[in-house]
């Protein structure tokens, strides 16, 4: 038995609680329907509540406050009922007929209240109210609100099964009405209760839960639309990558076709025009695409064991040639234990370092740069560690250190320098991915720092492969390269970086020449033809200087494989040699031999075919796929220029032209254009020995058109 006297007040108290949460719901719902039309259904329950309390108290009288308040329940319960509907946007008849039966309740009760008075029909019709409401109301959350909102609707299903319940309980149990202690019944009070305490609380709860669903589901949408968004740039980027990139190959081509075969004087300036404007565009789209395909990389890290000190040195091996070209020191500070492992994405950490070593390098001018590593923090399952990059560059603004790692974003020495101004967002995004951020710190006229912090996983040591040893071919040689062709460089050292071979770079003979009196090398890997002069003039200018070198074996690098020229290499003490175009097991066979008695490989397999299509497979493990194109087109490009450069310097520079048909030469036989490179290396070696060669110059230049053409056939059939 409940106190009804206990159960208004406590009603009142409950429900002025309701009007003030759902007050507070709408204020952080106001764009959701119905939320509004929530805040006035408890204040018109709590006015029905007063309109009860002084049922005695006031003048109206007694019949009619018991009438304005019921009326005032019946009206709440429309209003709930819409508002719901109005969340749900739910428009169905069905809500109309709830509505026309509640009213027609309405007006039954007041009929009841002065016609007929009978309190049992009066009780009754508020008994079938509810189980009305309840039926109507459930209905409309097991056919939407459980599909979107599961949480909320499961609040509302379990109040208004107590409420169908109780009050079917109660239009079932309850029929000695007359008797004046009805109120001390059970079966009239605990309806009271349930309506008036506990199903308040429910509804106030349940509006707050769908609302919290409702804004889920929307964040959720719109993080899938985000998604998806992003996978669609991302797909068009990749796309546009290949549909852009080969037909500004075709005009590059083209164009160059065009200015080569017109006789017009006013085409020439025409197509360079095109040719400068494609080249720029082409640059353009190499570096906007890195920056961009970022987005589609949604997926999980790829994460492995890596031994980390070894791995840093095998990418310092990748880059230090490329500072000691511009004397610049070049060190590695690894503050760990030896063998510290861990488990990481490497690939991306690899491609952070190689940008930031990259900048370093481009921007110092003299001094050095600095890779140190150290660990900030350790647990028993991670390390937290801090890889910085020191230079001694020129500096940074510090108004401008906020800004760098924005897309395009350049310092005042980047302009000079040139560059895109997004080598540093690149990074800046990696290091996102990666739970970590890139942290500058700079000072005008002594260089900067470039860090950022990262928390590893230890690796199991026992999983890292081990170096792998192998008896075919060496590793861990110091190895002197001396050859300038760019192009060849790079494809060099990332082979030997394969094998661990620390490899020093010079790029002309008298550069060879200081180095190996400064250093003592394990191999010295000779260009034939340098910019000062040729591999035999170095190795006669070796033998009157007193070096560290004496007994170090030389291979020559070259494309010149004549039987004449192999027998003068050979005289001046060669080792081995080692053909262009490079080829890794070639480069592989001649390291092992120069280490041992073995006889010269002086093979090297050429296709006479105008263009071969095999070549990019050798320049795949030294270029990705964009720098591989770039590479392509700067050859075709410049191909015509510097051939049409030469022809004019043919009567007054003959060493000249030997360099620029060295040069090309070998970069053709590099890039798959067998049969032009191998007639450039013939038109090389009659200038040596003095020959004319006017008569031939036609000839390859048709045989250049030839084989430009079938490159850009080949690029259209790959489509």
């Amino acid at each position: 038995m409940l106190d009804l006297n206990t159960l208004f007040y406590t009603s009142i108290s409950v429900t002025v609680l309701m009007s003030l949460l759902n007050f507070v719901t709408w204020r952080a719902n106001k764009v959701v329907p119905g939320t509004l039309l929530y805040v006035f259904y408890p204040v018109v329950i709590l006015t029905s509540l007063l309109c009860f309390t002084g049922l005695n108290s006031l003048p109206i009288g007694l019949n009619f406050n018991l009438g304005l308040g019921n009326t005032l329940l019946l009206l709440a319960s429309i209003i709930q009922a819409y508002a719901l509907c109005k969340f749900f946007e739910f428009k169905h008849p069905s809500l109309n007929v709830f509505i026309a039966a509640t009213i027609w309740l309405i007006i039954a009760f007041w009929w009841f209240l002065y016609g007929d008075l009978d309190r049992h029909s009066r009780i009754l019709i508020v008994d079938i109210h509810r189980i009305i409401e309840a039926v109507f109301l459930s209905y409309l959350f097991f056919n939407i609100g459980l599909k979107k909102y599961p949480n909320g609707s499961y609040i509302y299903l379990f109040n208004f099964s107590l409420l169908l319940i109780v009050f079917s309980l109660r239009a079932v149990l309850l029929q000695d009405v007359n008797n004046e202690d009805i109120t001390q019944s059970l079966y009239f009070s605990l309806p009271i209760f349930m309506a008036g305490i506990l199903s308040p609380m429910l509804i106030t709860t349940g509006i707050a839960v769908l609302c919290n669903e409702r804004r889920a589901l929307h964040l959720k949408k719109l993080t899938e639309k985000a998604q998806k968004d992003a996978e669609l740039r991302g797909l068009f980027l990749s796309t546009m990558s290949h549909e852009i990139r080969t037909p500004l190959n075709g005009i590059l081509g083209s164009a160059q076709l065009v200015m080569n075969q017109s006789n017009d004087p006013r085409d020439k300036p025409y197509c360079e025009a095109i040719i400068n404007s494609a080249e720029s565009l082409n640059l353009l789209i190499d570096k906007v695409l890195d920056y961009a395909s970022l987005d589609q990389s949604t997926g999980a890290l790829y994460e492995e064991d890596i031994e980390l000190k070894p791995w840093l040195e095998n990418l310092c091996l990748l880059l230090s040639p490329l500072a000691g070209q511009k004397n610049l020191n070049f060190e590695l500070r690894f503050n760990l234990p030896e063998q510290a492992c861990y488990y990481c994405d490497q690939q991306k950490i690899r491609q952070v370092l190689i940008n930031l070593v990259g900048n370093a390098i481009k921007f110092t001018d003299n001094g050095s740069i600095k890779i140190q590593v150290d660990l900030i923090h350790s647990t028993v399952l991670e390390h937290n560690l801090r890889f910085a990059v020191e230079d001694t560059g020129p500096g940074i603004e510090s108004d401008e250190i906020e800004y760098l790692t924005e897309p395009y974003v350049q310092s005042t020495a980047g302009k000079v320098k040139g560059g895109t101004g997004l080598g540093l967002a690149i990074s800046s995004r990696i290091l996102s991915k990666l739970k970590s951020r890139l942290d500058i710190s700079s000072e005008l006229g002594k260089g900067s720092i470039f860090s950022f912090d990262i928390t590893l996983g230890l690796g199991e040591l026992s999983l890292v492969e081990q170096r792998h040893q192998s008896s075919e071919y060496l590793t861990g040689l110091d190895i002197l390269l001396v050859e300038d062709l760019p192009l060849n460089q790079k494809i060099a050292l990332e082979f030997m970086a394969m094998d661990e071979h620390r490899v020093k770079l010079a790029d002309d003979g008298a550069s060879a020449i200081a180095m190996m009196q400064k250093y003592r090398f394990d191999l010295v890997l000779l260009d034939m033809n340098l910019p000062d002069f040729n591999g035999p003039e170095v190795l006669k200018k070796l033998k009157h200087l007193d070096h560290k070198n004496q007994r170090t074996p030389i291979l020559a690098f070259t494309a010149s494989l004549s039987p004449d020229e192999i027998k003068e290499y050979l005289a001046l003490g060669i080792k081995d040699i080692v053909g262009k175009p490079i080829k890794l097991e070639k480069l592989r066979q001649a390291l092992l031999n120069s280490q041992s008695t073995q006889a010269p490989s002086l093979v090297t397999e050429l296709k006479p075919v105008l263009y071969d299509d095999t070549a990019t497979k050798t320049l795949e493990s030294s270029f990705t796929e964009d720098e591989l194109s770039s590479v392509y087109n700067e050859f075709v490009l410049s191909a015509r220029g510097k051939f049409n450069h030469l022809q004019e310097l043919l009567s007054s520079d003959t060493e000249q032209c030997i360099k620029i048909l060295h040069r090309q030469a070998s970069t053709a036989l590099q890039l798959g254009f067998n049969l032009y490179g191998m007639e450039l290396k013939k038109l090389e070696r009659k200038l040596l020995d003095k020959k004319p060669i006017e008569a031939d110059i036609e000839n390859v230049t048709d045989l250049w058109q030839k084989s430009l053409a079938a490159y850009l056939e080949d690029v259209k059939r790959k489509l």
